[in-house]
């Protein structure tokens, strides 16, 4: 049997889906292409002085770019209108920002050791082919 890595479990994804720091992947039988289950892990944030200090500038443009746009257009229209659409317009960029930034702080590194994790989850409904050098469904 195989050790479990990225590169030995590549063949059995059938489907990788990332919402923040959950990591959803469907799973397959790269013999008949059949799926065999689902499972979740979680990535862990790069710890590396490297990855925070990209992590956060990534934060810092996206915050300049979007509250820059929202700035502007309540600086454009002034008074309370201004107030107003500003207001509604500093909320969306925070929202943006969010959604936008919701992954700096992983990389395809922490991506890869989760999907190692989850598929510990549903290693039991596959068993290691040691001519085809990968893992097919029980």
């Amino acid at each position: 049997m195989s050790q479990v890595s990225f590169e030995t479990i590549e063949p059995n994804i059938g489907q990788v889906n990332v919402d923040g720091a959950q990591v959803d992947v469907v799973w397959k039988c790269p013999a008949t292409g059949r799926q065999v289950g689902k499972s979740t892990a979680y990535m862990t944030a790069d710890a590396s002085l490297t990855g925070r200090v990209g992590a956060n500038v990534k934060r810092t443009i996206v915050q300049e770019i979007t509250y820059g746009a929202a700035r502007f257009i309540s600086g454009l229209l002034g008074g309370t209108a201004g107030r107003v659409v500003g207001n509604a317009a500093y909320t969306a960029a925070g929202d943006v920002q969010h959604r936008a930034t919701s992954g700096v702080d992983y990389t395809e590194a922490s991506r890869q050791a989760a999907i190692v994790v989850a598929f510990e989850s549903v290693q039991d409904s596959f068993v290691w082919d040691d001519q085809r050098r990968r893992f097919v469904a029980r």
